[in-house]
């Protein structure tokens, strides 16, 4: 799965935002913590306790005991994650033509001239870094 372990199950929306929460929170975060960095409506403990569990029983956080509360941590990084949800709309919406979705999210977004810019640095110096390599041998 893209640099995530095929051993990790899918998650639910609701479940994304909780792993979101607790990267925000920081590298181990107790419930109350994460619970701060969740979007929107006041989410009950037990609410957010049973999606911890949830992204636990999946393999997305591991939990341990310290004094009287349980911290979690994420056992993949937020990058890693994004990088997985990137490729999978790539294939799903553009059928794995990235100069497709580059298009339509250049064209589509408010992006600034000096983020264009930015990004084209980016594509350059990848372009350079594969020119390194000869992919024919």
């Amino acid at each position: 799965m893209y640099g995530i372990p095929d051993q990790l199950k899918a998650l639910s929306s609701s479940e994304e935002q909780v792993l979101l929460a607790l990267w925000a929170a920081g590298p181990r975060a107790a419930r109350r913590e994460i619970g701060e960095q969740l979007p929107g409506k006041h989410w009950a403990d037990a609410t957010i306790l049973n999606f911890l569990y949830r992204l636990e029983a999946k393999g997305w956080v591991k939990s341990e005991k310290e004094g009287n509360r349980n911290l979690y941590t994420p056992t993949i990084t937020r990058r890693a994650y994004g990088v997985y949800c990137m490729k999978e709309r790539l294939e799903t919406l553009f059928g794995g033509d990235l100069p497709a979705a580059v298009r339509a999210l250049v064209s589509e977004s408010s992006c600034t001239q000096g983020q264009l810019e930015q990004a084209v640095r980016v594509l350059e110096e990848k372009y350079a870094e594969a020119g390194e390599y000869d992919f024919y041998d």
